[in-house]
Parts: structure tokens; C-alpha cells; sequence
């Protein structure tokens, strides 16, 4: 038998400690009574001071010692080693998603299930094939069902990590209709689990394996960017965007909004683990250009560490009045911001004949 928690182990360091508990000896508190007949049996223990007793055997000290001899073995994770049976058919799914570039295992958590799946292939046995897979945002299949280690590591060093989510249900999918005809057939996932909802395959009885890579979570990341006109100003653009905290602590940071190269703006950010932040930056139009937003706190992965949008610089909304003699209507769109007011009658010379021919059917109506 061995164990793939032996460090769990320690924590049987915590059984003296219950033996402990009935060696100390209870302090008693000193009361008058009429007669010590029927409180001979204890006198011996309230004759010592001292603050340890002599243990006793006790149904209820064992009781406990064994419950926890357990808990610490279950926590410890023990297993029989035995032997493997050869499937005919294996199916490797690789996930290839952004998550995947996390570096909480060096050099990273893609590279690191790359190595597990390379020993997969180096142990290959005669009369077995397999097919692989890789699951980002859309499913590829790298190599069809073949024996031939070379074709197999060939097609392993072309897989490349993506920066978008891994399409996991598709790919079960793909594996489940590959084995179909293979009753002693194998599916086995490489991933850190951040594949999203797999309800579906609940009660579909896959002969799945799942080789989880990754130690921990800790990851903060832009979830949207956006960039509008400012609905308080229409001369001005509002940046919004969101930054959530994935980890299982407090984080406080920076966000900083840039244009092209140019900072234009430095907030700061305190947020509690699992909270998400909601930052509006109002800038200045100005011509074209990429909005960028960065933050500077410490993480694991650096793929969602900043997000960037094109923002073509904002047009003068162009408004065709159709008759005379509103001044109010007039005033009020000439005082709402961007805006070029065109009376019937005073079109300019860019005006379509489309438009033309529209204003004399206003005017005339």
C-alpha cells in the first residue's frame, strides 16, 4: 500500500495529544460534608497535588485514539498499487485554454500536462492506439487514432495553448463518438478544471480519467471592456470595465487606463476575494486610437492581467431638420453637444440625392 498524501501524516502528531487530556489531573473544589463513607474510593485522588495522573484503562480514550489513527490514514489517501489493463483505444483531451498559461507550476500549467500526456505516449504498448486531442475554443483534433509514437509526440509539440476558454463539452463529445464502437476504450482530460458546467455527462457513464494540473488559484482579471460616449456628456468617452479578484484572499492594487502609450488615468482598487470591481474612466475624444487597461497586482497568470479596445474617434451626429420656424427645436439640438443641425433648405454640398429628394418630401408635407 502506498499514500499520495504521505505528509498527511503529521497530523498523527495530535494523538499524545488526547492521551495528554487524561493524564491531567481534574481540580476539585473543597466542600464540607457530613460524612466521607461514600467518598472513600476518591480520597486517594484528592491526598496529590500534582497535575498528572496515573491513566487509567478507559473504552472511551481507545475509542477516540483509533478515530483519529483513522481520520489521519484518510487524510493521508492510501492506495493499492496494481496492474494496468491495456485499453485497445485511449483518447487524450488537452486542454488548451487560458487558464492553462498559469505559472503556479512551472513553466506553466500547459506545459506540465504536455509532460504528463509525453509519458502516456512514451508507455504505449503494442496493439494500442490513440487519438489526441485539444480542447480550447473549438476542439482539434491533432492526431487520429494511430499506433505510431513518432506521428503521436510530432503532433504533442504542434499543440499550443490559446487565450480563450476551452470548449470541454465539445470535446467529450468528440471522444465520446470516437469510442463508441470500443468497449475497453479510455477518455483522459489533461486540465486545471476550469472547463465550465459538465452536467450533461453526469449520467452518460464515460470511462473518463481526469489528470488535474495546478496547485492553487490565484488570478485577478479584466472580465469586460467597454467604450461609449458618456451618457452625461456626449463630448466626452466613458471607459468601463471590470476586474474580479479569483483569489481566496484581499487584494489592493493599481488599474491604470492608457491611450495607445499615454497613461490617462491611475485608480486605486481594494477588493475581497471573489469580489468584482466596476471602474468608469471618462476621458477627452481625441482621434482613433486603443484603449488599454492594465493592473499591477501580483498573480499567476498574465494572459487577462490587461485588456485593450479600439475606440474610432467620435463623429458629429448629423441631424436634418425638416421645416422652419421651430427656434426652441433648433436651440436645443445645437446646445446638446456634437451635433451639425442642417435647416430644409441650407443642405450642404455633400448631401446624397437620396437625401435631397427626403427633405422635399418633408418640407412639402
Amino acid at each position: 500500500m502506498s499514500l499520495l498524501l504521505p505528509t498527511a501524516l503529521w497530523f498523527a502528531a495530535t494523538l499524545p495529544v488526547v492521551i495528554l487530556f487524561y493524564l491531567l489531573k481534574r481540580r476539585r473544589a473543597a466542600l464540607r460534608v457530613p460524612s466521607l463513607v461514600l467518598w472513600r474510593r476518591y480520597l486517594a485522588e484528592t491526598q496529590a497535588n500534582a497535575p498528572f495522573q496515573r491513566l487509567r484503562s478507559n473504552w472511551l480514550l481507545a475509542l477516540q485514539l483509533l478515530l483519529l489513527a483513522l481520520a489521519v490514514l484518510a487524510l493521508s489517501r492510501p492506495f493499492l498499487a496494481g496492474t494496468d489493463t491495456a485499453s485497445s483505444l485511449r483518447v487524450m483531451i488537452l486542454d488548451a485554454s487560458a487558464s492553462m498559461q498559469s505559472t503556479d507550476v512551472q513553466p506553466s500549467r500547459f506545459e506540465a500536462a504536455r509532460a504528463q500526456l509525453q509519458r502516456w505516449v512514451e508507455g504505449l504498448k503494442p496493439g494500442q492506439s490513440m487519438v489526441l486531442l485539444q480542447a480550447g475554443p473549438r476542439t482539434e483534433v491533432r492526431q487520429s487514432a494511430t499506433t505510431d509514437r513518432a506521428r503521436l509526440r510530432a503532433a504533442l509539440n504542434e499543440a499550443r495553448v490559446t487565450d480563450g476558454p476551452a470548449r470541454m463539452v465539445e470535446a467529450l463529445k468528440m471522444a465520446e463518438s470516437l469510442i463508441r464502437d470500443v468497449p475497453d476504450a479510455e477518455i483522459h482530460v489533461f486540465s486545471d478544471g476550469a472547463v465550465g458546467a459538465l452536467e450533461e455527462f453526469e449520467n452518460r457513464n464515460l470511462p473518463l480519467v481526469f489528470h488535474k494540473v495546478g496547485e492553487r488559484r490565484r488570478n485577478v482579471a479584466f472580465t469586460s471592456l467597454d467604450v461609449r460616449a458618456n451618457p452625461e456628456n456626449p463630448a466626452q468617452r466613458a471607459v468601463f470595465c471590470s476586474l474580479a479578484n479569483l483569489t481566496d484572499e484581499p487584494v489592493e492594487t493599481t488599474v491604470e487606463l492608457a491611450l495607445q502609450d499615454e497613461v490617462l488615468d491611475v485608480r486605486p482598487v481594494r477588493m475581497d476575494p471573489g469580489a468584482v470591481a466596476s471602474l468608469v474612466f471618462v476621458v477627452v475624444p481625441g482621434e482613433t486610437g486603443v484603449f488599454t487597461v492594465r493592473h499591477r497586482a501580483e498573480d499567476d497568470l498574465a494572459a487577462d492581467n490587461e485588456a485593450s479596445m479600439i475606440s474610432p474617434a467620435p463623429r458629429p451626429l448629423r441631424v436634418l431638420l425638416a421645416g422652419t420656424g421651430n427656434r426652441f427645436l433648433e436651440r436645443a439640438l445645437r446646445t446638446a453637444g456634437r451635433v451639425e443641425l442642417t435647416a430644409t433648405g441650407e443642405l450642404p454640398d455633400d448631401t446624397s440625392a437620396w437625401d435631397r429628394k427626403s427633405t422635399r418630401l418633408n418640407s412639402s408635407h
